[in-house]
């Protein structure tokens, strides 16, 4: 699989501008906050967003939980992925959330 990292800051407009990005570039998946994203559909994960905690939403972020980065793994496996745009707000983040799944 074809891994694409979109890399920045929280609220510098990366999730408002990774389905423009997406399409661009032929990459029908995103990860964004836990979520796995399909043509504009939340397919598997969870929302970091949902957590009470900025820890738990950290660690949701970067799939820590095994069942929530297997149910992601599973679904781009079972799709046949061939490529991947993971959101992130730095490198070693985009690294890890790839890594998991």
């Amino acid at each position: 699989m074809k891994i694409y990292a979109l890399v920045g800051p929280s609220g510098s407009g990366k999730s408002h501008r990774a389905p423009w990005i997406s399409k661009e570039k032929n990459i029908p998946y995103i990860i964004d906050d836990g979520l796995l994203i399909h043509n504009g559909t939340i397919i598997a994960g969870r929302s970091a967003k949902r957590e009470k905690t900025k820890i738990a939403s950290v660690k949701t972020a970067v799939f820590t939980s095994d069942d929530h980065a297997f149910e992601v793994s599973h679904e781009l496996k079972k799709r046949n992925a061939e490529s991947l745009l993971i959101l992130g707000t730095s490198d070693g983040m985009v690294k890890r959330i790839a890594e998991r799944i």
